[in-house]
């Protein structure tokens, strides 16, 4: 298994190859929807381009920001699960909807990662505690109302 910091160092130098990031490409292009992160990122320009320096850039700006957001995602998942709350998925931005990330907006999670944001890189989905309207219910310090009348 590559180590994160080994990930890190491939991508910076030069032209990487991320199946994953070539992946996420093809099914956006196919859809005809880029999410707004991916701004200059929907076609590879020439190589020894400067625009090619540029699309290297942010690809791998998006794939350091990707791995983070990997990395802290199952912590988050843990946290609510150790207050006792259930999550859900949430849609930061108000943008045009995500082709990948629409299906899953408003949805709750489970336990397992497969079911938790980020989807893709450029993601802008993320896990929101789930919060239930108060019950009333008698408090131990409250004494039980007589029933007499």
């Amino acid at each position: 298994m590559i180590e994160r910091s080994e990930m890190a160092t491939e991508a910076a130098a030069g032209d990487f190859a991320w199946p994953d990031f070539d992946r996420w490409q093809t099914v956006f292009t196919a859809s005809e929807a880029f999410p707004a992160r991916w701004d200059g990122l929907h076609a590879a320009p020439p190589p020894w381009t400067p625009e090619a320096e540029g699309y290297q850039r942010r690809k791998r700006e998006l794939f350091s920001e990707w791995l983070d957001m990997l990395a802290h995602r199952s912590t988050v998942l843990a946290h609510y699960a150790r207050q006792g709350m259930r999550a859900r998925i949430v849609r930061q931005d108000a943008g045009p909807a995500c082709p990948v990330c629409d299906p899953f907006n408003a949805r709750e999670v489970g336990p397992g990662l497969e079911t938790v944001p980020p989807f893709h890189p450029g993601c802008r989905c993320v896990l929101m505690a789930v919060h239930t309207a108060p019950t009333r219910g008698r408090r131990a310090y409250e004494r039980p109302r007589s029933r007499a009348r």
